[in-house]
């Protein structure tokens, strides 16, 4: 199969998965809410077991994207990758056995009580076992596949095709062809055949695997090392993308997961830009370290950092402005989000605009640092979820609960800022960035409280117009990403100059 170039991958990983948050936005906002429609809590349970296969799933691939992108140029020069895969392998499949399948089979109440669950969400247990066993798995792969600059096909199948398969069994329930109890099983099929598709991409590939792994100790002792040390760090990372979900339905009940899982599908729409260019970012970053070209790094680093802050941005502020028609657009049980929407959606800019330092730490000498900054997240998240979601507490509801993460993810990010000026000397947000945040301030500010008597949609469209137009002018005047306009430059000559 032929590599694609760099910004050809990009692109279509930036369309794949627009592709799926517009099949998601069509699931979520129209045919969910129909086909689950008197039925809340049942959706609300399937929103949690996603959520704890969510989170389970990445703990158990034991770190394995950082692992593989670290380690395979060193081994690829050896002809050591089969044994490499083996070894990483090895301590997923045994978590994911003995710490996960076993269990939900044989104690399926005590996993129940460890999980937090009570009455109808002890029948997701052994669903959660399922997805997160599936999920760990097509971590693993996507991560091999990363490694050789393969993604395009594997972003299609989680970020499109997934979603898809999710709307499409909504849409059997709502005609009927399918029960609400046969919803969660068929649901998790859905992840059975996205990891199917994965594997035979990875074979395609050249994956290849010695079952046995290293035999030397010391490597063994190195992988693991590493392994434990990143999962120690990027477990905190996804326990707080999942715990606001969490602890929404363990606070205020099953019931206010689908108005939350609906915020924050359209605050998550902020991400798009990262989670397009994040499995590029990775293998590349990794590369440049392993060939000590800081220079390349750094140019990776600050390249991120801008094109995340502004093109999160410009996302975020076309939906903020346009909240008021939103809500005019929502049923009734799901109206009066607007700020719930926008706090999801700053903390995912403001974690977007850190992927290279976030990447720089975890691949660099200093990955060991993640783990305390990345637990102190944690640390912080969960007592703040039990003092503003509450009514004993101050009784926020769902945007204490996305406030809560907001806090603890922006405490993060600027200690992460602190470790790359620490260890190399090197600040990476500059000038231009309180440039970038200042231009996207001004339609802020300006255009959410207008809201003519135009009609819900055609003022969403005018607002976004508005927005796009000016942040794409301000984007050419301020050179706030002359990299981005230089491909077009080559087209379009007359783009030169804004470069």
């Amino acid at each position: 199969m032929a590599r694609h170039r760099i910004p050809a991958q990009a692109l279509r990983n930036f369309i794949s998965i627009l592709a799926g948050f517009l099949i998601g936005g069509l699931n979520n906002l129209v045919v969910l809410p129909w086909a689950f429609e008197g039925h809340l809590e049942d959706w609300g349970l399937v929103r949690l077991a996603a959520a704890w296969g969510t989170l389970i799933g990445p703990l158990l691939a034991f770190s394995a994207p950082a692992a593989i992108n670290r380690f395979s140029p060193r081994f690829k020069a050896s002809d050591e990758l089969p044994q490499l895969h083996g070894s990483l392998l090895h301590p997923l499949l045994f978590s994911l056995v003995f710490m996960v399948l076993l269990p939900s089979l044989l104690v399926p109440e005590a996993v129940a009580h460890l999980l937090g669950l009570e009455g109808q969400e002890t029948q997701a247990i052994r669903p959660i076992a399922c997805l997160a066993g599936i999920q760990a798995l097509q971590v693993y792969f996507a991560a091999f596949l990363s490694s050789r600059l393969k993604t395009s096909l594997a972003t299609f199948i989680n970020e499109t095709l997934v979603k898809l398969g999710y709307m499409s069994l909504a849409v059997a329930l709502g005609l009927g062809a399918l029960g609400l109890h046969q919803f969660l099983p068929a649901f998790v099929g859905v992840y059975a055949i996205a990891l199917t598709l994965l594997v035979s991409q990875a074979l395609a590939n050249r994956y290849r695997i010695d079952i046995k792994g290293f035999r030397s100790l010391s490597i063994r002792r190195e992988l693991l090392t590493y392994g434990a040390s990143m999962i120690l760090g990027s477990g905190a990372w996804v326990i707080l993308a999942q715990i606001d979900v969490i602890m929404v339905g363990r606070l205020m009940g099953l019931e206010w997961v689908p108005a939350f899982t609906i915020a924050a599908f359209i605050g998550t729409v902020t991400a798009i830009p990262m989670r397009s260019f994040m499995r590029l970012a990775l293998p590349l970053i990794s590369t440049a370290l392993n060939k000590e070209d800081m220079p390349e790094v750094w140019r990776i680093t600050r390249l991120s950092h801008r094109s995340m802050l502004l093109g999160g941005g410009w996302i975020l502020t076309s939906i903020w402005v346009s909240t008021p028609q939103i809500d005019l657009l929502m049923k009734p049980e799901f109206k009066g989000l607007g700020v719930v929407i926008g706090t999801i959606g700053l903390f995912k800019v403001i974690n977007a605009s850190a992927l290279g330092s976030t990447l720089l730490i975890g691949q660099s000498a200093h990955y060991r640092s993640m783990i305390g900054l990345n637990w102190m997240m944690v640390a912080l998240a969960i007592p703040l979820n039990f003092l503003f979601i509450p009514e004993a507490g101050l009784g926020m509801g769902l945007h204490g609960a996305a406030l809560a993460t907001l806090l603890a993810l922006s405490c993060s990010i600027v200690l992460k800022q602190w470790v790359v000026w620490r260890k190399w000397g090197t600040f990476i947000p500059r000038r231009n960035s309180l440039l970038i945040i200042a231009v996207l301030a001004v339609p802020a500010l300006l255009l959410h409280p207008w809201n003519p008597a135009w009609g819900a949609v055609l003022t969403l469209a005018v607002k976004g117009i508005i927005v796009t137009g000016w942040v794409g002018a301000a984007t050419l005047i301020f050179k706030l990403l002359p990299e981005g306009v230089k491909p077009l430059a080559k087209r379009w000559p007359a783009l030169e100059r804004w470069t």
